[in-house]
């Protein structure tokens, strides 16, 4: 008994082995037919690979033919596939991101059908959806084979081994690295400081702030430049010996966000609105001269320049640092222009 099963084990290393080199060969076989544009036959080598060897880049690369052929559910399906049984890959803020791009543009399509690896079918059925969805310029299958290490676990359950990507596979649902937020509606919430940098007869010691945000984020997801339109609210005050003045301002505020790693953006932004100075009596530093008489708020125009570095926590959570510039012509009675510095640090919360 004991020798029937040394046998059998030995016999199942050299069919593993089999197995592995096959999959190596099928997943090359499938960048071939890709960039020959045979995607329906890439389709078919990446199936039979996976099918051998049960590695999530040939899952990946499936989901890329799908994509690149226009069949949005099924790249969609594929794609999902891969972050299921690759919870950690190095790339999966990169797929979400596809992923949500082809949901929008699949909106009014028919739900998926039950198709996935092996049905029949499912490798020549390509292009068998209406839309059209371009692929990334420059955009390829993967160039790595799969890992040599074969099990016999199932294909929602790959091993404990090492990726192409030397990302390590874990249980599905296990929790992976926060992807940079796809949400577009962004609410912001910052406190810091100004400092007086014109526009007073006298020095003034730096002022408390407090500034909350709102916008709405244009262009898709996976875009590395992408444009915001959002609309801000700016409290701060002028403390002097004989009054306090109370500075409140509204603007508009455009944005231009650019994406420099999954979880770390960089922000610039230029408002333009209304700076309301409530508060000013005849001895105001702000006053040109004593014998001004000031009755109620003063409305003045304001420009506001700032760049902010966001890193994200979570996926609906960052904290961002933001400096900024804010300045307000001279107007009739006032001393100078009011230019402030200002220096705030928050929260973005995207629901």
């Amino acid at each position: 008994m004991a020798m029937a099963i040394v046998l059998v084990a030995l016999g199942a290393s050299p069919a593993r082995a089999d197995d592995a080199q096959k999959a190596r060969e099928l997943f090359t076989q499938g960048n071939t037919y890709f960039d020959l544009g045979q995607f329906d036959k890439a389709i078919e080598a990446w199936q039979g690979g996976y099918q051998l060897k049960n590695d999530p880049g040939f899952l990946y690369n499936i989901a890329q033919a799908y994509r690149t052929t226009g069949d949005a559910q099924k790249a969609i399906f594929f794609y999902k596939r891969y972050l299921s049984n690759s919870p950690k890959a190095h790339n999966r803020a990169e797929v979400e991101q596809k992923i949500e791009a082809l949901q929008e543009q699949s909106k009014n399509l028919p739900p998926p059908g039950p198709f996935g690896p092996g049905n029949p079918g499912s490798a020549g059925n390509v292009g068998n959806v209406g839309s059209t969805v371009a692929p990334t310029p420059g955009e390829t299958a993967a160039t790595e084979p799969p890992s040599v290490a074969v099990t016999g676990t199932s294909r929602t359950s790959p091993p404990a081994e090492e990726t192409p990507g030397g990302n390590s596979l874990l249980e599905p649902g296990a929790p992976g690295p926060a992807a940079p937020p796809p949400h577009r509606i962004d609410l912001r919430a910052a406190f810091g400081f100004d400092t007086w940098s014109s526009g007073l007869q006298e020095n003034a010691q730096p002022s408390f702030a407090f500034t909350l945000a709102g916008g709405y984020t244009f262009g898709p997801p996976a875009a590395r430049v992408r444009f915001r339109l959002g609309a801000l609210f700016g409290y701060t005050f002028l403390k002097e010996s004989e009054s306090k003045e109370s500075f409140t301002s509204f603007l508009v505020d455009p944005t231009v966000v650019v994406r420099l790693a999954p979880r770390f953006a960089l922000m610039g932004d230029l408002g333009i609105g209304v700076l309301s100075i409530g508060g000013i009596k005849s001895t105001s530093a702000l006053l040109e001269t004593s014998s001004v008489s000031v009755n109620g708020s003063q409305a003045l125009g304001l420009v506001r320049i700032g760049v902010a570095g966001e890193y994200d926590l979570t996926r609906n959570v960052s904290l961002f640092l933001w400096p900024a510039y804010a300045n307000s012509p001279k107007k009739q009675y006032f001393y100078q222009d009011i230019g402030r510095f200002e220096i705030l640090a928050g929260v973005a919360y995207r629901p």
